[in-house]
């Protein structure tokens, strides 16, 4: 699909590393998706960022015995193929589209030329790696933690809003493979904490009424069951 200079500015916008970049359209491609495609960060045979600029992808990392876990969402202004955007390897991960989606694509190249001719991109692509190694080390805190009832606390407690509401994009199946347990796990802990009304569900949404309760009942593991 080619892109007209002023609809390029208004994807690249979207993005908080990208927004501001002066790249030619001819140099960029754009691709649609079904809900359920697999996305790669080589596209037609070219090592590239995508730029999530419609729709909801799904980062899996599948281990050896075949089990998938879901790591991250990404959405509109979000981008894949950043961290190994120096490295010749492609992403270990397996990106599936949760929802129609559009990507926008710029080859790893162009970028990597704008990291020696930019400084401030330079600097914005430093940004997003740390706070992408940052989210990586959180997700790896809460997977390796024993509990069920643990991993569903820290989720929450990470996820709310300055209101207490942690929205969920997709199932509570969706949901429970992203904290790696079972559903019947997931359920069983969201009624014990709504028990103790510290958690309140609402649909698509839950709401942390007492954050407190719910870092003391993380902090003190006699008391996770």
């Amino acid at each position: 699909m080619e892109l007209e200079q002023t609809e390029l500015g208004a994807k690249l916008a979207l993005s908080p590393l990208l927004a501001g970049m002066e790249i030619p359209p001819e140099q960029l491609s754009v691709q649609q998706y079904r809900a359920g495609q697999i996305v790669s960060d080589c596209y037609k045979g070219t090592p590239s960022v995508g730029l999530v600029t419609v729709g909801r992808l799904e980062v899996y990392s599948v281990a050896l015995d075949g089990k998938d876990v879901l790591l991250n969402e990404l959405t509109a202004g979000e981008c894949f193929g950043i961290c190994n955007l120096l490295a010749p390897s492609e992403l270990e991960t397996v990106l599936r589209c949760g929802t129609e989606a559009e990507i926008l694509y710029i080859p790893k190249s162009v970028l990597r030329q704008c990291l020696t001719k930019d400084s401030a991109f330079a600097l914005r692509f430093g940004t997003v790696c740390g706070k992408k190694l940052q989210f990586l080390l959180r997700r790896i805190e809460l997977l390796t933690m024993q509990s069920c009832r643990g991993r569903v606390i820290a989720f929450l407690l990470s996820r709310q809003d300055q209101n207490g509401t942690v929205y969920l994009h997709g199932s509570r199946e969706d949901l429970a493979r992203h904290l790696g347990v079972s559903r019947a796990a997931l359920f069983r802990e969201l009624a014990a904490l709504q028990a103790m009304g510290t958690v309140a569900a609402h649909g698509t949404s839950l709401s942390v009424l007492d954050s407190q309760q719910l870092e003391h009942l993380l902090y003190h593991p006699s008391n996770i069951k």
